[in-house]
């Protein structure tokens, strides 16, 4: 276990694979099957004939094709965000020709397979379209048996274009060493902030409440920040996030004033001498450093400067913005602008609640296994009352709840309702709208776990549907789900697209 455990382990994208019981043959068939029938193949061709036939072969190839007699009303629905595998074009056609629509594609979608179709057998506009980003090109009149080949290829071509970048996505995610646990908004934002920051110099202020997890975000920049040494080579450099991150904690230097800034001087060399390879200097509630503490790192950070960047790069935390600090405390203006080139922010627990299942479970699967005892199912209503609950402890209130759970036997929600200032987890439940129906809540009292999972699902769904204001494709690549399962689900739920056009849930209404 890390040293920082305290405030970590907050976040992190959740993983799942499912054992299909299929062989790699039969799995790649099934998946070009479920592609083609979630996302049809678009065809555009001007030709009615040329249509009805293609459109007639490829049923019978249990492929789904949507045809467009002009190019402009194909673009049109991918600016709608459509679903589309793969599209067929012709070349010759009235209004917008092929190889224009063709240029357009490669700007707009360039994931997106293309064959192009021609009449003429032109070697020369064969080569361009090659050139312009086509992937095929067929010739008419056409053997209906190769085109399907070659779409079947465009199609395989697609879906492992598709998986690629899902997983470098994950691999990106990933890197940032599953610190960031949790999908809500606010999370998935962090992720790409941080991503955004891989590698940049830049120093940063994390500023969030006691608990919220301002420590796992500064291991997750040390992860991505520039090497100590920049003549090094990345694979000589430790793997280990702690082994990257210098840390400081400025709450107890706040009881040394008679030293001043000897205090923070001696600390930070401490640190950096503990961690020799650290690309990352930490300082940790730096709002307790006193006005000559500083103005000492004032002097040290312009030192330090030489008119370039030098690792290690440095971080501050602190429970307030660096405006609130300026604006109260000794730390000057150019200071504060220096320590915050770039700020972020820790969300509160209560801020994300969608999280708090996937983070229950997680932290009383890690109390199981630290204290080797079974890891209990949760109870029915546990999840739904531990949603509506308050946390003003964030992540460290929720990870001691999830130990004295494990370890006691200790119902979090009870403790939660008993304490004073907090509502019952019913009263919440009602007040605070945690995306959960009634329905589902009170078929959680009826069926216990399975239902807790569909009480989950449905607010991860609605949640997702609200984010992208009822943007269906949006929500597919966000969830990562297929669109028949989304709709099957969505109908399971009793959710309309329709009411989240305008960012929040109008059925609550």
């Amino acid at each position: 276990m890390t040293g920082y455990t305290h405030d970590s382990d907050g976040f992190e994208g959740a993983e799942g694979f499912a054992a299909t019981g299929l062989d790699p043959a039969e799995l790649r068939l099934q998946q070009d099957s479920d592609l083609t029938r979630e996302a049809p193949v678009w065809l555009v061709d001007d030709d009615p004939a040329v249509r009805e036939s293609l459109a007639q072969w490829l049923e019978l190839a249990e492929i789904h094709l949507r045809c467009f007699s002009r190019a402009e009303a194909l673009l049109e629905a991918l600016a709608a965000a459509e679903p589309v595998s793969v599209v067929i074009s012709d070349i010759r056609m009235p209004g917008m020709d092929g190889l224009t629509l063709l240029a357009r594609l490669a700007l707009k979608a360039p994931e997106l397979p293309v064959l192009m179709m021609t009449g003429h057998g032109d070697v020369a506009t064969a080569v361009a379209a090659m050139q312009g980003g086509a992937r095929d090109f067929i010739e008419k009149p056409f053997d209906p048996e190769a085109l399907e080949l070659k779409l079947r290829q465009a199609l395989a071509g697609r879906r492992l274009s598709d998986e690629n970048q899902r997983l470098r996505r994950r691999l990106s995610v990933r890197g940032l060493s599953g610190l960031l646990r949790g999908e809500s908004r606010q999370i998935r934002q962090l992720r790409e902030r941080l991503l955004e920051l891989r590698g940049h110099p830049a120093r940063v202020w994390i500023s969030g409440e006691a608990g919220s997890g301002r420590s796992t975000l500064a291991l997750a920049l040390a992860e991505h920040a520039p090497p100590a040494d920049a003549s090094a080579s990345t694979a000589a450099m430790p793997t280990a996030a702690t082994a990257l991150l210098a840390r400081v904690e400025c709450a107890p230097l706040s009881q040394a004033r008679a030293e001043g800034a000897e205090a923070l001087a001696g600390a930070i060399e401490d640190a950096l001498a503990a961690c020799p390879a650290a690309n990352t200097l930490l300082l940790h509630e730096v709002d307790h450093l006193s006005g000559a503490q500083w103005q000492w790192l004032d002097g040290w950070i312009a030192a330090r400067e030489d008119g370039a960047r030098q690792a290690p790069r440095l971080v501050c935390s602190a429970l307030r913005s660096v405006g609130d600090v300026m604006a109260s405390g000794p730390l000057t203006r150019t200071l504060g602008h220096a320590l915050a080139e770039i700020e972020l922010t820790t969300p509160a627990l209560r801020e994300r609640r969608e999280d708090i299942p996937l983070l229950m479970a997680h932290f009383s699967r890690q109390a199981a296994e630290v204290h080797e005892v079974e890891a209990q199912p949760f109870a029915s209503g546990e999840l739904a009352a531990l949603m509506a609950a308050d946390w003003p402890g964030n992540l460290w209130q929720l990870r001691q709840a999830a130990s004295r759970r494990v370890v006691l036997g200790e119902s979090p929600t009870t403790r939660q309702s008993s304490t004073p200032g907090n509502a019952s987890a019913e009263d919440e439940a009602c007040e605070t709208g945690n995306g959960a129906s009634d329905e589902a809540l009170a078929s959680s009292e009826e069926h216990g776990l399975a239902a807790q999972v569909a009480m989950f699902e449905s607010t991860l769904i609605r949640a997702a549907l609200t984010r992208a204001r009822g943007n269906i494709a949006q929500v597919l690549e966000e969830l990562a789900l297929p669109r028949r399962t989304l709709n099957l689900k969505m109908h399971k739920y009793g959710l309309r697209r329709e009411d989240f056009r305008h960012g929040h849930d109008d059925s609550a209404n």
